[in-house]
C-alpha cells in the first residue's frame, strides 16, 4: 500500500515539472525571436540601399543617352585600323562629338551606334584643339537620336558622375560610376580627375550627372597619357563654328600639311584609301585607285587633289552607281576614283551606300 503513494507523488511531481518547463521554455520562444527580428530587418534595408539605389539611378538615367553614343573606327591612308573611339550625336542629322587624338590622321571612318547601325564619316566640322575635341559628320540616312549637352557646371570634388559607353564595345559595365577626385585648370580651361581611372577607349563618352544631363566630355591628355573630363558646354562652341552649307572634310584633321610633289615627276604615291578593310563593317572588297598616267603630264609632273564620292550597293553587295559629292578638281583623277569604286564590293544584305573621301598625291 506505501509504494502507491510514492508512485503517484512522483507521477504527479513530474506532471508539474512537465508543465512548468513548457511555460519557461515558451517565454524566450515568443519575446527573443520578436527582438531578433527586427535588428535583421533593419540591417538588411540599410545594406541594400547604398549599394543599389545609386547604381540603379544611373543605369535608369542612361537608358536615354545610350541610344546617341556610338563607336568610331578610324582608318588612315593605308586602309588600316588606326584607333576606336566613342562620341556621342548632338543633332539629328548626325553631327557627333568625339576625341580630336582619336581621329587625327584618319582619311575615313565609321561610326557604329547600340541598335547596330553603321554610317560612314565624311569628315570634320569643327575642332578645340585646346580641349582635344572635333565635331564630325555621319551621313545618315534617317532622323538619328541625339542628346543637348548642357551648360550646368561640373560638379565639385566628392561629387558622382558615370560615363556612358557603348554597349558596342563592351557587353557588361556600360555605365561607369566614377568619384570627382581632382578639378583643375589650364590652358583650355577646366578639366576634372576621376576615380577609378578611365580607360583611353572612353575618350568621346558623354559623362551624366544624377538627373541624366551630358554635363562633361571624356578626352583623352595625350601629354599624361590619361583621360580626364572637360565641361559639355564646349559642344556650343564647337557647333558655332559651323556655317550653313558647310562641307565636312578630313583635311581639317590631317596631322602634317600636304605632301608636295615628289622631285621624281614619275615616282607614284599610292593615293588614299589605298585598301580599306572594315572590321565589322559590310565591305570586302576596297581597292585603291590608281594615279591615272594623263595626270603625270600636267602641270610638269602632276596634279593633287581630294574629293568625296558616294557608293551606292545593291542588296547582292554590287556597286549600282558611284556619285561624285566633291570633285578633286580634275576629271581624269575623278574618273580614276569613279573607276575604281565600281570594283568594290560588299557583304549580301539590303541596299546601303557609303562616302568616300579620296586624295589623290605626287
Amino acid at each position: 500500500m506505501r509504494c502507491v503513494p510514492l508512485y503517484f507523488i512522483f507521477t504527479l511531481c513530474a506532471l508539474v515539472s512537465c508543465g512548468r518547463k513548457g511555460s519557461t521554455v515558451r517565454g524566450p520562444e515568443s519575446s527573443p525571436p520578436a527582438a531578433s527580428a527586427a535588428p535583421i530587418q533593419s540591417s538588411a534595408i540599410p545594406s541594400a540601399q547604398p549599394s543599389q539605389t545609386p547604381p540603379s539611378d544611373f543605369a535608369q538615367a542612361a537608358q536615354s543617352i545610350r541610344p546617341s553614343v556610338i563607336i568610331i573606327s578610324v582608318f588612315d591612308e593605308t586602309g588600316h585600323l588606326s584607333a576606336n573611339g566613342h562620341g556621342f550625336f548632338i543633332s539629328d542629322d548626325g553631327k557627333f562629338i568625339a576625341d580630336r587624338s582619336v581621329m587625327v590622321g584618319g582619311v575615313n571612318a565609321v561610326a557604329k551606334s547600340a541598335d547596330g547601325a553603321i554610317y560612314n564619316v565624311s569628315g570634320a566640322l569643327a575642332q578645340t584643339p585646346a580641349q582635344n575635341l572635333v565635331l564630325l559628320k555621319a551621313d545618315a540616312t534617317r532622323t538619328l537620336p541625339f542628346v543637348v549637352p548642357s551648360a550646368r557646371a561640373l560638379p565639385d570634388i566628392g561629387g558622382n558622375v558615370a560615363v556612358v559607353l557603348s554597349p558596342v564595345e563592351r557587353a557588361k559595365s556600360v555605365v561607369l560610376e566614377e568619384k570627382i577626385t581632382g578639378r583643375f585648370s589650364d590652358e583650355a580651361g577646366e578639366w576634372l580627375d576621376v576615380t577609378p581611372a578611365l580607360p583611353k577607349t572612353s575618350a568621346g563618352a558623354p559623362v551624366i550627372d544624377e538627373r541624366g544631363e551630358v554635363i562633361g566630355i571624356v578626352t583623352f591628355r595625350v601629354g599624361n597619357n590619361s583621360c580626364a573630363i572637360r565641361p559639355a558646354a564646349t559642344a556650343g562652341t564647337l557647333l558655332a563654328q559651323v556655317t550653313p552649307n558647310m562641307t565636312a572634310s578630313w583635311q581639317t584633321l590631317a596631322p602634317s600639311p600636304l605632301r608636295t610633289a615628289s622631285a621624281s615627276p614619275t615616282a607614284n604615291r599610292s593615293p588614299t584609301p589605298a585598301k580599306i578593310p572594315l572590321k565589322g563593317s559590310k565591305l570586302i572588297y576596297a581597292p585603291a585607285p590608281r594615279y591615272p598616267s594623263e595626270a603625270k603630264q600636267l602641270r610638269g609632273g602632276g596634279v593633287q587633289g581630294s574629293g568625296s564620292f558616294r557608293v551606292l550597293f545593291d542588296t547582292n553587295g554590287h556597286v549600282v552607281a558611284v556619285q561624285t559629292l566633291r570633285s578633286t578638281g580634275n576629271s581624269s583623277l575623278d574618273q580614276a576614283a569613279v573607276s575604281a569604286l565600281h570594283e568594290w564590293r560588299s557583304e549580301p544584305g539590303r541596299e546601303w551606300s557609303l562616302v568616300v573621301p579620296i586624295t589623290f598625291k605626287q
